[in-house]
């Protein structure tokens, strides 16, 4: 027996609407720790390149990119414009 075509699709868009749904109270803490992280990044390759640390760079770019994408989710959520409508330039 095959599955229901009707609640596969119900399902499907229970997902999405949840996905949708993201606390967005948070927005300013993360997005001071993003700059925070890149100040900090910055810092460590102004060093010397036999100085700086490898693997500390490494986690620093993914936790980076990690935080970017989940500010990138919530100013979608806010409905911020971070592009223009027009040209796609940054505002």
């Amino acid at each position: 027996m095959g599955a229901c075509v009707i609640c596969s699709d119900d399902f499907e868009n229970g997902i999405q609407k949840m996905a949708k749904n993201i606390n967005t109270g948070f927005y300013d803490i993360f997005n001071g720790k993003l700059n925070k992280l890149k100040d900090e990044l910055k810092k460590e390759l102004e060093r010397a390149k036999t100085d700086r640390r490898k693997d500390w760079i490494k986690k620093q770019i993914k936790e980076i990119k990690s935080l970017r994408e989940t500010v990138q989710e919530m100013e979608k959520a806010m409905g911020t414009k971070t592009h223009c409508p027009h040209c796609g330039e940054k505002l």
